[in-house]
């Protein structure tokens, strides 16, 4: 090629690039604060989970526990400022104004998250709050028009009958997930959580089954080894795809980040991916410190050959534990005061959280779109699309992927992941086996 014909080229792109600048919005725009508070809160669970069950594969919403336990935030007594104190900080709500204006704020994520997936996805979010059945109290008017606002659904049941009580959760869990989360609770775990005290427990799960704003090819998935645990090679069915992601190397981290984006509601999966086979546990430490937002802000467009694995995890916990480990301790004892949750004839008798199950599943296989983003192509100029409705990302990653290699990625040893978009991170969690 001539140099005039080299010039006319770098024109020519040039001007493309500028158009599209002028036409599109840059992507990821500055996060509300709900947003922030939620990412922080994500980040916190998800890694302290992981580092306390690191043989286990890990699946948790934040979304969903912050969401519910802000709502018993708010339910704390106006008398007991220490407690709805330290809780305010451990849910990461400092910046989100009352707890009436936190409860709102929340809604207004959930209602536009489960708006944005009502078709072309196959995503459960399911909230519930069950407490024993007696005279001595009952929920608040007041509370119970709060948890619909979010969602969640209030119980009362009869506890002297564990067998009952584990049968009735776990077949509503059962049929409003197509009876895909199995068992969420045991007749085991509620007698061991609960002991002495009046049971009163939240109960949870998620089922995510979206396909890809790009598809990776059936054909093309063949067995390879994952390292499981970082040492156990097996042979799993790997996916792979030729495509440009945003993508960055992150060396404080010894890791590089993913950014892998669904085809509805603006969501990505995001993959942290240690160097090191055995890095997952040191990554997890040193995550929170960075934070989500600043790590997406070092993504750029990449052109990717990645190979990742195909699996579907399912996960159940019992979040109690950590959730204290997080500052939370207090709703799980008599301090928590729930005196605006219930009305009770004792104030001692209004009961405190006891048991946090929660099923999470997690499905990631090659079903997806096949937009060629290649070259970054424009719509023809009778398809009736402006110029605003096109992904600005696409055709300078395009252009650059001209002069750049393709960079091999594979992803065969523990990586943790999170599962979001510019609102809220909707799942995180780690994949250790498969």
């Amino acid at each position: 090629m001539t140099t005039d014909n080299w010039r006319r080229l770098l024109t020519a792109a040039t001007a493309l690039l500028a158009l599209l600048a002028s036409s599109c919005p840059v992507h990821g725009n500055p996060t509300t604060a709900v947003s922030a508070a939620n990412a922080r809160f994500a980040i916190r669970l998800g890694t302290s989970l992981g580092l306390a069950q690191p043989l286990r594969n890990v699946a948790v919403s934040p979304l969903l526990l912050q969401a519910a336990l802000t709502l018993l935030y708010a339910g704390v007594d106006d008398d007991a400022t220490a407690v709805a104190s330290q809780l305010r900080v451990a849910l990461e709500l400092q910046q989100l104004g009352t707890a009436e204006q936190a409860l709102q704020q929340f809604q207004q994520v959930l209602t536009q998250l489960k708006q944005s997936t009502a078709t072309g996805c196959r995503l459960r979010l399911l909230s519930e709050l069950y407490a024993d059945e007696r005279y001595t109290f009952n929920y608040r008017d007041e509370f119970m028009l709060r948890a619909a606002k979010l969602g969640i659904g209030m119980h009362r049941l009869d506890f002297d009958n564990v067998a009952a009580v584990t049968q009735a959760i776990n077949y509503e869990f059962l049929a409003r997930s197509n009876f895909s989360v199995g068992e969420l609770v045991t007749s085991s775990l509620l007698q061991a959580t609960t002991g002495d005290d009046t049971p009163f427990l939240h109960a949870s799960a998620l089922t995510f089954d979206v396909p890809w704003a790009q598809g990776f090819d059936a054909q093309q998935t063949q067995r390879l080894n994952f390292f499981s645990h970082g040492q156990h090679p097996r042979l799993v069915d790997s996916m792979f795809v030729e495509h440009s992601f945003r993508y960055a190397e992150l060396p404080a981290l010894d890791a590089c980040v993913i950014e892998l984006p669904y085809a509805t509601a603006d969501l990505s999966l995001f993959i942290f991916y240690p160097n090191q086979l055995q890095g997952l546990a040191k990554l997890e430490r040193q995550l929170e410190a960075f934070g989500v937002q600043q790590l997406r802000q070092m993504l750029s467009e990449r052109k990717l050959a990645l190979t990742l694995p195909k699996f579907s995890l399912l996960a159940h916990t019992e979040l109690r534990a950590v959730l204290q480990q997080l500052g939370l301790g207090k709703l799980f004892g008599s301090e928590a005061q729930l005196h605006k949750v219930f009305s009770s004839i004792l104030a001692s008798s209004a009961p405190h959280l006891t048991a946090v199950p929660h099923t999470a599943l997690f499905e990631v296989k090659e079903a997806g779109g096949a937009t060629d983003r290649t070259f970054g192509k424009l719509p023809p100029s009778n398809s009736g699309l402006q110029p605003s409705l096109i992904d600005c990302r696409l055709p300078v990653a395009a252009f650059t992927d001209l002069f750049r290699s393709t960079l091999s990625v594979v992803i065969n040893h523990p990586f943790f992941y999170a599962v979001g978009n510019a609102e809220t991170l909707l799942l995180v969690g780690h994949v250790v086996e498969i």
